[in-house]
């Protein structure tokens, strides 16, 4: 296999060291703290129930041990998971109301952890 990066860099690479320091770098890249609307676990959708109904149900789903907050602000309302700030929240939900339905959509730190629950319940509590 052959290099195209000229010099020193070259000697360094092929020996693996370069290697062995950009891996744990890439880890320690992908494992930082980001707002959780940048997680690429999401899901969202639309509900028929009416707003109250409808936190009612995701608030009983995941039980009475869970950290749950809410903001409303500008016609939305947000369900933060564990905290409020979206840099160390474990999951939230927007909700926006309309004329006759409530859009959502869930975002869920780790829901590989899981398998998805608070993105499972806001999507369960959705249906009819």
């Amino acid at each position: 296999m052959k290099a195209t990066i000229p010099g020193k860099f070259l000697t360094l690479a092929s020996s693996g060291k370069t290697l062995l320091v950009c891996i744990p770098l890439l880890f320690a890249g992908c494992s930082h703290n980001l707002d959780i609307r940048l997680d690429r676990n999401h899901a969202y959708g639309v509900t028929v129930k009416d707003t109250h109904t409808y936190m009612a149900c995701i608030k009983r789903e995941l039980g009475s041990g869970t950290k749950i907050f809410t903001e409303e602000s500008n016609g939305k309302i947000n369900l933060f998971i564990g905290s409020t700030d979206p840099i160390t929240a474990a999951g939230l939900v927007e909700l926006s109301r309309g004329n006759v339905q409530t859009t959502y959509t869930v975002y869920q730190r780790h829901a590989w952890v899981d398998k998805g629950r608070l993105i499972n319940v806001v999507q369960g509590c959705a249906k009819g």
